[in-house]
């Protein structure tokens, strides 16, 4: 009897061992905004370019910030301009960022209604480049992906619409419609209805997956050989999605999804199943995160820092005990 238990207690160790080894490992790789409090730095996602390298846009300042993972000193490479709305300054507020095989930027701006531009050769240190119009019509722009073929993708957030853009931009087309929603959060009166959200294909660039902020739920866009929308079919949904929002996929092919309400990054398996990967209190490190991009087997994410659910402090107003802005790297 003793040799059993003993033989079990050994078992249970291993395997407690094997699961703490293979747990992700999430630490601050930039702090963006030291003063963290004021939001005097605001970004809502991260993109890498094909050599690895990060960027953010500041929606304070309308600033492309360049970041090496290997020195993470912010630089500024490009810039958005703001625009002028009977005579009042208008942010662009960019929710989206992506590059094409060719290294060039593009951004989402629901004000605007556009997705902007930035070219390879001018996301440059020395002269930051100036953003311009790529596309038009694109309602609450928010999420962004590519197909295969070079053509664009973006979420229109509240409408629920998945807008589509050739390679060539100009007028956006609408693609699909995710089923309006709106819930009401914990606190009892704060409406969130953004059922479509963040975007990422499928490896093999035929299935657009896209984040149900709304439900906490990921839906499956398949594109037919004419690049039409199939139907619309729900993958997942879960409490764990609370907040669901930009999602990658890693290399084993699950999908991983900044569940921003929660603080916590979440598993999505191909068969629909969820778990929690990491999930901090307010402190940290995960703090409303909005966005994970994956170079190599290192995932990024972005803290977009809103005082909500589980991100707040603890006198239930604020993120003050909170790092801010910033982006989070992953290991596993």
């Amino acid at each position: 009897m003793a040799i059993k238990t003993t033989l079990s207690i050994f078992c249970l160790l291993c395997i407690s061992t094997a699961a703490a080894a293979q747990s992700p490992k999430a630490s601050v790789l930039v702090d963006l905004d030291p003063n963290s409090s004021a939001q005097t730095v605001i970004v809502e996602t991260v993109a890498a370019d094909p050599q690895g390298l990060l960027y953010v846009c500041d929606r304070v300042t309308g600033n492309v910030l360049r970041i090496d993972p290997k020195n993470p000193a912010p630089v500024i490479v490009g810039r958005v301009e703001t625009r002028q709305n009977d005579g009042k300054p208008v942010r662009a507020d960019s929710s989206g960022l992506i590059f094409n095989e060719a290294g060039d930027l593009y951004l989402t701006s629901g004000a605007f209604r556009e997705i902007l531009r930035i070219r390879k050769t001018d996301l440059n240190p020395g002269k930051p480049g100036i953003a311009e119009t790529f596309a038009t019509g694109t309602e609450g722009a928010n999420g962004i992906a590519f197909d295969k073929k070079g053509n664009l993708y973006v979420s229109g957030g509240r409408n629920g619409k998945i807008y589509r853009i050739g390679p060539g931009g100009g007028a956006a087309e609408d693609w699909a419609q995710i089923e309006l929603h709106t819930r009401t959060l914990a606190d009892g009166k704060t409406q969130q209805a953004i059922p479509a959200n963040g975007l990422v294909f499928d490896s093999q660039g035929t299935v657009l997956y896209v984040a149900d902020t709304a439900r906490g739920a990921i839906w499956k866009v398949a594109l037919d050989p004419n690049g039409k929308a199939g139907k619309p079919s729900l993958m997942a949904q879960s409490t764990l999605l609370e907040g669901a929002d930009g999602p990658a996929f890693d290399s084993k092919g699950n999908l991983w999804v900044a569940a921003n309400e929660r603080n916590a990054i979440v598993e999505v398996t191909p068969d629909g199943k969820v778990r929690d990967l990491l999930k901090n209190d307010s402190k940290g490190p995960l703090e409303f995160p909005t966005a994970v991009i994956f170079v190599g087997n290192i995932a990024y994410v972005s803290n977009f820092d809103t005082a909500r659910r589980d991100n707040l402090a603890a006198d239930g107003k604020t993120s003050l005990d909170g790092i801010g802005a910033s982006i989070i790297q992953i290991m596993q």
